[in-house]
């Protein structure tokens, strides 16, 4: 059984992002499952045109990285979860990332496929207060139209999933709170997804 990381950041180098997320992952190998983490940045595609055919036909039409390669990767069935994960950008998720989220309407087309997979969010701001809470439920409401079950941080934490800041000094490895609210998200999101399989 797997669960994926996938980061929203367009920085192929340096994406304080993946430090986050690869926090979250570590803990949920604890738990003894198979991971990967996705760098949507990697990847070559477009958001989604509207154009319904993956209402009639369960697939993408949009030919891309995305019909070719990443809808692969998460239609698997030893998928049993995911932890998102974008910077902020005014508020909200990556451009990279809602296209991301607007092209799994396939999943959700197809006959609800996420449903009851497990998922946890993750978002790094530049500052404390930089909306990374905006951009969690942003995520959220993604997870929750795909009927999947949303998970926070575990305790002592236990707010929104992973809420980090990057933008002072010593960056986000000096953020010992939020790398902490990463690390309890990728324990608990790797607790249920192990009570819900086992």
């Amino acid at each position: 059984m797997k669960i994926i990381g996938i980061n929203g950041s367009p920085k192929k180098i340096g994406s304080t992002t993946l430090i986050g997320l690869t926090k979250a992952m570590e803990q949920v190998k604890t738990h003894g499952f198979d991971t990967d983490i996705i760098e949507l940045s990697s990847y070559s595609f477009t958001g989604c045109d509207a154009c319904g055919d993956c209402k009639k036909t369960g697939y993408c039409s949009i030919n891309d990285e995305f019909s070719s390669k990443l809808f692969n990767i998460f239609n698997d069935p030893e998928v049993k979860g995911f932890i998102f994960a974008s910077p902020v950008y005014f508020g909200g998720v990556t451009s990279l990332m809602k296209s991301f989220i607007d092209r799994c309407v396939v999943f959700r087309r197809r006959g609800f496929d996420w449903e009851n997979k497990v998922s946890g969010v993750l978002t790094v701001g530049n500052s404390r207060n930089g909306g990374q809470e905006l951009a969690a439920m942003d995520l959220v409401a993604f997870c929750m139209i795909h009927g999947m079950i949303v998970v926070p941080d575990a305790s002592p934490t236990s707010h929104f999933g992973g809420i980090l800041h990057s933008g002072h000094d010593g960056g986000i490895q000096c953020d010992d709170l939020g790398l902490q609210t990463a690390a309890n998200l990728g324990f608990k999101v790797g607790e249920v997804t192990k009570k819900l399989h086992t």
